[in-house]
Parts: structure tokens; C-alpha cells; sequence
């Protein structure tokens, strides 16, 4: 087995068991949030890898896709609805930044290496960078909709 497609499987397979640790309360919550940002990252992924910003070499549903499947539509996803869940709505500016900043990093750093070390993806016309300001702005715009959908009142958040 390929060290490209282990990565594809521990990566499946941590998303999927993450998927139990989603409090029984917010499971509403977080089908919302989870189709809301799935919408949001398909459409940016097309269109990144149809402007030849990124290419994902290996990936699932190739002849479909030109995305990672798993990134895009799943892990991601994913990682929003805890984003969202967790957020911390009654705290400071500078400690919601902070936390969007960690979130964004936490998911950058992996993706550096990950580019540097397998086909998983490949930067073509991208930047590390350009990166962490799209997950940045896409968590961002997912806590915007979340706060909107579930009329949430926290004081102009």
C-alpha cells in the first residue's frame, strides 16, 4: 500500500470516529453547519482546481472530481461543525481571533507537509498562505451563517 493512500484511510477513518464526539444535542447543529460549508468548499474547489491553482494528483473519484473528495466535501466539513459548536461566542475579540487563527493554522501546517511530501496535492499556482486565508474566511463565513440560521443573539458578535 501506497504512503498516499494509508493517509487517505487514517484520515477517513479519524474524521469518521470524530463524527461521535458531536454532542447529541447539537446534531441539528451540525448537519446545518456540515451542508452549509460542504456547499461552500465544493464550490471553491472546483473553482481552484479549474483556475489550476491546486491539483490533487491522487484522490478519490477521479474521474468525477478533480477535488479531494475527502477534504472538501467530508473532513472539512467536519472540522467546521466543531469549529462552530465550540465557538467561544461570549468571549473577547482578541480570543475569537485567536481561536479562528488556531483553527486555521491547525489545518495549514498538516497541508504544507502534505504537499511536500505525498501526491495528496500539489501547489501549482498557490501558496501556503493563500490557504490559511480561505479557511480562515470560510470558518469565518460558517460561524456568520451558523449565528444567522439558529438566531443566535450574542450581542453583535
Amino acid at each position: 500500500m501506497k504512503v498516499d493512500q494509508l493517509i487517505l484511510y487514517i484520515l477517513y477513518a479519524s474524521t469518521f470516529i470524530s463524527l461521535a464526539f458531536i454532542p447529541k444535542d447539537k446534531l441539528r447543529d451540525a448537519s446545518i453547519v456540515f451542508l452549509f460549508q460542504q456547499a461552500i468548499t465544493w464550490f471553491l474547489g472546483i473553482l481552484a482546481v479549474g483556475l489550476k491553482l491546486l491539483e490533487y494528483p491522487v484522490r478519490e473519484l477521479a474521474e468525477v472530481n478533480g477535488t479531494s473528495f475527502l477534504y472538501e466535501f467530508f473532513q472539512y466539513p467536519v472540522i467546521t461543525i466543531f469549529f462552530c459548536i465550540y465557538y467561544p461566542k461570549s468571549k473577547s475579540k482578541l480570543k475569537k481571533f485567536i481561536y479562528i487563527s488556531l483553527f486555521s493554522t491547525g489545518l495549514t501546517v498538516p497541508e504544507i507537509f502534505i504537499e511536500k511530501y505525498t501526491n495528496l496535492i500539489t501547489y501549482v499556482n498557490w501558496k501556503w498562505y493563500y490557504t490559511w486565508l480561505s479557511v480562515y474566511a470560510t470558518l469565518f463565513l460558517a460561524w456568520i451563517f451558523y449565528k444567522w440560521f439558529f438566531k443566535l443573539n450574542l450581542n453583535k458578535d
